[in-house]
């Protein structure tokens, strides 16, 4: 677990409340209660080096040892899980902005968007049990809202 005393967890779902979930090195969405998966408790710190007007976040999961980040390809912009620790984003090791998403709020619901990939946004699959990616969208949907359910 997160050691720094601003670490907060939430349980985050997506607008049908599913929730996120880690299985095999990816993060999908399902429901728990009839799916066999097990709500991630997502780790949320602020990146201090960017523009904090925006909301920047790291997202971690399995206790903050792994965050998503996202990597520019051919194809576009994919969102993956990589091994490195939040407590060191937080303190600026290495260049933070692909791990870093900015929060944007839609009432109580948020959209997430990439930092190193501006107007491309955090988005729940269309069938259940499968990964969480990034599209690029300009007007909000339902696929790229989430919920932030405080955790202990």
């Amino acid at each position: 677990m997160c050691s720094l005393p601003m670490a907060r967890y939430y349980i985050i779902k997506d607008a049908y409340q599913k929730a996120l979930y880690t299985r095999n090195g990816q993060l999908l969405v399902g429901d728990p209660d009839s799916e066999n998966c097990e709500p991630e408790k997502v780790c949320v710190l602020p990146n201090r080096g960017l523009d904090r007007s925006k909301v920047p976040i790291f997202l971690g999961i399995q206790g903050g040892s792994c965050c998503l980040a996202c990597v520019k390809t051919r194809e576009g912009p994919l969102l993956q899980l990589e091994d490195v620790n939040i407590e060191d984003l937080y303190k600026g090791g290495e260049q933070t902005t692909r791990f870093t998403f900015f929060q944007r709020s839609l009432g109580s619901a948020f959209r997430l968007e990439a930092a190193a990939c501006p107007g491309w946004f955090l988005c729940g699959p269309a069938e259940p049990q499968q990964p969480v990616q990034l599209i690029k969208e300009s007007e909000p949907s339902t696929r790229t809202e989430f919920y932030f359910e405080q955790s202990r």
